[in-house]
Parts: C-alpha cells; structure tokens; sequence
C-alpha cells in the first residue's frame, strides 16, 4: 500500500469552483463514475527541455538512476519544483468545471495517502513561476500537496501521503468531544451508541459463523443545532462489531476510531462516507472524495479464528472518472497489483480525443508488488497514516539524540509540533528543520515509554520515512553548484546556485547506526559544466512490500522510470516507465 503526505493550502483547489463546491459539499450521492470536477486543476506544460533521461543501474546493488527524493531546494522541506506550468481550461472536458459533483455517502479510512479535507490538485506555482512536482495520491488517490513554505516564501514539493487537519471549506468551528468506551454489551445496536453520538451505519453478517446475525457499525458524534446550520463535533468516527448473544443482545466485539473518515477529511467534494457492505465473514469500508482530482478507497476486513484481518483493498485516483493510479492488494494470493497512466493534462488529453470511456485506454504500466503477512485490523487503523490525527496525548518522557547528531534537546521539535510522516502500532516518524544549524533532522517518537529520539541529520530535506523489518528507509537529495548559462543586456554570462542533480534512498538501524545508501538517481548530463537549461524537478516515490522496492523517479515532466530492487538495493532493474516509452519506427 502507498503512502502520503504534507498539509496544503486550499485555494488552488477550489480555484474557479469554489462556489459551486461549496453549494453541493453537502448535496446527495451520486455514482463515482459519474460524477464531474467543479474545480479548476493547474495543467504541467514542458519544461522546455530536450535531456533526455538515461537509464542504468551501477554495479554493487547502487542503482545509478535510482530513487529520488521530495524536493530541489535546501530551504525548502521538500524542495520547489523545476518546471513551468500553464493553467488548463477544463470547461468542455469530461470531468471538468462545466460539471458539478454530488456528495457521496459513506467509507473508511485508508492507509495510503489521501489528504483529508482537500482535493487534489498537479502542483502549486512557486514564487519563480515554476510549478512543484504532482504527488499523485496512490493507493487512497488523495491530492498532491506541498509540504512547509521555505524561508523564501516559495512552497516546498509535494508529497504523496498529505497530512489531515485542514479544512475543506469553512465552517463553524467544531466542539472537540473525547472518544468514549463503548459498553460491553447491548440490547440492540443503537444503544451502544453512548449520549452523545448516534448510529451512523450498520450491516448485517455472521462474522463468527454461529447462525446468529452480528453487525458492524459506525457511530459519530451527534450534530449540534446552530443559529444558521448544523455543527458535528471534531471528534472521529467509530468503527465497531457486535456478535448476537442469540437472546436479542449484543456483545461488542471490537471498536477502533483510525479506520472511518470523518466529515472534513473528504475534500472539497464534502463527506467522503460510502455505505458499509458485508459478504461471508468479511465487511468493506467505502471512501470517496476529492474535487477535479477524485480518488477512492475500498477496504475488506475478515474474521477469521475469533481475529480480525484486513484481506484486501482496492484505490484509486484520478481526474474526474479517468484514473491514473489503479492499486489492489490481495492477501489470500500475497500480491498486490499496480497500474499507473501519466497525469500530465498533455498526456490525458491525447487520450480524450479518442477513447469511448475514460477508462478504457492502456495503463502506461502494470507491475506487480508481494505482499507481506496481513494485518490485524488494529496494525491497519495505526498503521493508517491518519491515525496519529487522532492522538490527543503527546507527553514526551526523554529527548536522546544518536551519535553524531549534534543539537540541543531545545532545538528538538516535538511531534504535537510538527508533521507525522509515517506511524504503526510502535513508533511514529517525522522529519524538521533548525535554522541556526541550517540542518535537516530525522525523530522517532515511541508510543509505549513516550521516548523521542532523533536518529539522524542531513544536509537536505529528509522525505518519506517509513519502517520496515527492523530497518528505518528514508529520501535524500543530492544537492550541487550547478553553473547555468543566462543572458543580461544582451550578453551571455554565466551564473552559480545550489540544485537537486539527483537524490538518495537510504535506510538506519532503529538507534540511528548503520546508515546505508541504497539507491542512488543523478540527472542524466549533470555532470556538464555549463548547462543551457535548469535540471528538472526530481522526486522519490517507493514503497516497499515482500522484500522489495518499487521506486518512482519523477522527473519534472519527463518520462517517470520505475525500478524495483531488493530492500538492501540489489539487483535494481528498470521494470518500465510513465508515460510508456513509445518504439521508435523504422523504414
């Protein structure tokens, strides 16, 4: 499964359809396929580069167009983008701001990286004109976000996993409510609701397979009458189970508040809760929202020996009804599946122009990623990147740094403070910056004994954490003086800055030793002395499943070359590309 990331500021969302979303975030469901944009999306145009991207992997398990990271600028947490970037109309097109999307009904949380309470969007301009990187959303299909403004002003890169908390469209401000211990037993299933709240949904299965009906249901916090409207309070939605006593009573089987969204964390589209289904012993959570950029998340949970597991998951994103990233994880087969097309407008359009369906043209590549055992569906819901928006208690009992991270345990940021990249059942992750060392920093934050520990420190944005197998993989950039041809008055000269030339894949032991560089992408023709032209945005998006890496290098708006590995970084092989490298004809 993917993940996400970063927070991002609405307004290049709503763009010319702020109005006409904010009219129907509230409006009845209507079929996803169906359903049109009514915002405006910022549309790529070429860089004006004509490099192209060469392909090779370095012997010793490095690949030499490897992995790359989130971001071009030092200040920047995850850099700004090297592309420029034209607006798109997309009034006439399928999808686009001519229609108006209906609100949907009900869903689950996912555990990709799908940003709640905001659409997605290509990238945001900086401050020079040029357009930071899409993050498509994988797996939960959630918009691509830039992540902390830069001192300059300029907003970093954008990230795949985006970070909840931001609001959609404004409201009154909610009332926070703790979440309450459902009771142990019940005579029926709304009176396991406690004052408060309200059932929201149920569905009927034999999850225990004894004859008698069980349900799984979700509760929310009840709304609260206004002057001008209804208020819901700022609390998460809960997912529970309740077996059949076979006496007319229930026996609450488990509940978990990190699997639903809630009403913000739908988008501009409103609230993204799709209706429970139930099959067998298994029951699917349903989730869908966004604005122009759509994205969708089905998750299947199964009883199995008195444990539940999540079983399978199906994502998708894409503009309107056109995906452009297709995941499904099966864990009875141990695969997971993998399909990508460009989200380039350039790209979408040539398809437009002659498909019947939006769906209907080939997927740019196809690839397959193993799976690991399956989850209880409690690692799911922490394990779910929204999860640590749901901790109240961020109580720190030790501050450590490892050997040769040099800072003060004052100029360590806390994780109440700064963005969570990654969290399971054990830990949480998260990067930050200190202005005096002009350094980047690694943090874990230990649930159990509350301990805070910084890891690591780099010279450039640190992006992507995650935890796997004992080992903590992270993104780097590789940062240079790059001398670029300009003109002033007339006359050619020749100017110095610091650039991205390429980025790192690295992972360290839980206590911060070891650090390994795995993988490795430098910029084709980087080694130039003089370039004519900037060196495109680069961009690392992995993730990792059955002892191997999928890796993404985005560049700019070139073609992404997707390499898979082993988790120590041998073996790396290009295994395609997207858009889909075209055979060159000949006479």
């Amino acid at each position: 499964m993917y993940h996400m990331r970063k927070r991002i500021f609405l307004w290049i969302i709503i763009g010319l359809g702020t109005a006409s979303f904010i009219s129907c975030g509230k409006g009845a469901g209507s079929d996803r396929e169906g359903a049109g944009s009514g915002a405006a999306a910022e549309a790529a145009s070429g860089a004006g580069e004509t490099d192209e991207v060469e392909d090779g992997v370095a012997e010793g398990g490095t690949a030499k167009n490897g992995g790359a990271d989130t971001g071009t600028d030092r200040g920047a947490g995850s850099g700004a983008a090297k592309t420029e970037a034209d607006t798109a109309s997309l009034e006439g097109l399928p999808g686009g701001a001519d229609e108006r999307p209906e609100q949907k009904g009900a869903g689950t949380g996912g555990k990709e990286g799908s940003a709640p309470g905001e659409g997605a969007v290509l990238g945001k301009k900086t401050a020079s004109g040029e357009e930071s990187a899409p993050g498509k959303a994988p797996a939960s299909g959630e918009e691509s976000v830039p992540g902390k403004a830069p001192a300059s002003g300029e907003e970093s890169a954008p990230r795949k996993e985006p970070a909840s908390g931001e609001e959609s469209v404004p409201r009154e401000e909610p009332v926070s409510r703790e979440v309450p211990q459902l009771p142990a037993k019940a005579s029926n299933l709304a009176a396991f609701a406690p004052e408060g709240w309200a059932l929201l949904d149920s569905v009927e299965l034999d999850f225990n397979q004894d004859g008698i009906p069980d349900y799984v249901g979700v509760l929310e916090a009840a709304g609260i009458e206004g002057e001008e409207d209804w208020t819901y309070q700022d609390a998460p939605r809960i997912l529970f189970a309740a077996a059949g006593d076979g006496a007319g009573g229930y026996r609450l089987d488990f509940q978990d508040i990190n699997l639903i969204r809630t009403r913000a964390e739908g988008g501009v589209f409103g609230d993204p809760y799709e209706p429970l289904t139930a099959e067998g012993t298994s029951f699917t959570t349903h989730a869908y929202g966004g604005s122009a950029w759509r994205w969708s998340e089905d998750y299947t949970y199964t009883c199995r020996g008195g444990a539940w597991y999540l079983t399978a998951s199906e994502t998708t994103y894409g503009y309107g009804s056109y995906i452009t990233s297709y995941s499904r994880d099966d864990w009875d087969s141990g695969k997971g599946i993998r399909k990508e097309r460009s989200s380039e407008f350039s790209d979408m359009e040539e398809n437009w122009e002659s498909m019947e369906g939006w769906d209907s043209e080939k997927y740019d590549l196809e690839y397959e990623l193993p799976l690991d055992e399956p989850l209880t569906l409690e690692q799911a819901g922490k394990r779910w990147w929204l999860a640590k928006d749901r901790v109240t208690d961020w109580e720190v009992a030790s501050v450590t740094c490892a050997a040769g991270v040099e800072l003060s345990e004052e100029q360590v940021e806390r994780p109440e403070e700064a963005y969570l990249e990654y969290c399971d059942e054990d830990c949480a992750l998260y990067s930050f910056s200190n202005t005096e060392s002009g350094l980047f920093y690694l943090a874990m934050y230990r649930w159990e004994d509350r301990t805070l520990s910084v890891l690591a420190q780099e010279e450039d944005a640190i992006n992507q954490p995650e935890v796997y197998k004992g080992k903590i993989y992270y993104a780097t950039d590789i940062v240079e003086p790059v001398k670029y041809r300009t003109a002033q008055d007339g006359e050619a000269q020749t100017a110095e800055e610091e650039d991205t030339v390429g980025v790192r894949l690295n992972r360290i032991a839980p206590e911060g030793t070891g650090k390994e560089t795995i993988f490795t992408y430098r910029y084709p023709e980087e080694e130039q002395e003089i370039r004519e032209n900037h060196i495109p945005y680069l961009a690392l998006i992995y993730e990792i499943g059955g002892d191997e890496i999928i890796a993404e290098v985005y560049i700019g708006h070139k073609p992404h070359p997707f390499y898979r590995m082993k988790t120590d970084g041998s073996g790396a092989t290009k295994i395609g590309q997207v858009p889909m490298e075209v055979p060159s004809t000949q006479e």
